[in-house]
This record gives C-alpha cells, structure tokens and sequence, in this order.
C-alpha cells in the first residue's frame, strides 16, 4: 500500500513539474490589430509568473482563448484582455497607468 501511495505521488510530482516546465515565462502578445497613436507599436509581455498566485482556469479559456490574439489599450478600457482583472478594482487599471504598463509590459 505504501509504495502505491509513494508511486501516485512521484507520478503526480512529474505531472505536475510538467506543466509548470511547458508554460511560458513570458508571452508576447502579437500586434494584429491596428492601434491608435497613444498605443504603444511595439508588442506587448505578459509574465506567468507575476500572476502564479491565479490557477490556469482563473484566465484561460474564459479572458484569454486558447490561441493568441492581439488586442490594443482601447479592449482592455472594454474591460476585455488584461482590462478584465486591471480595472482599478481587482488589480491596478491599465488605462491612467500606461506610462507603468509600457515600462513593465512592452519590449523594447
């Protein structure tokens, strides 16, 4: 029985380290949509790990689809994308913050 046990959580570890290995660090959010002159051109980054305390579900299919979209400033203002979560309530806005958001969230 012990060694059962001790299998199911060695194999459950690995699953486990798994995902945490295949998920990205950061993500670049492609530029597909045209955006406005006050909107950063280059793409934006989105890092996994500043947002570990949230499970996977809490975002993905739901706020962000299984493939990757671009979106611009004026989504997230829709309260779509990151403006979800950044709508000055659940996390810092993205709109009134965009000179912090374009140091922390677009490549240079």
């Amino acid at each position: 029985m012990f060694a059962v046990r001790s299998l199911v959580i060695a194999v459950a570890a690995v699953l486990a380290s798994a995902v945490a290995l295949a998920m990205p660090i950061v993500v670049r959010i492609p530029v597909v949509k045209t955006h406005s002159k006050t909107d950063p051109a280059e793409p934006g980054v989105f890092s996994h790990w500043m947002h570990d305390e949230y499970s996977c579900t809490t975002c993905h299919p739901s706020i962000f689809p299984k493939m990757r979209r671009g979106f611009t400033h004026d989504d997230m203002d829709e309260g779509k994308f990151c403006g979800a979560c950044h709508n000055g309530q659940s996390a810092p806005p993205a709109s009134g913050e965009r000179a912090a958001c374009r140091s922390s969230c677009h490549a240079k």
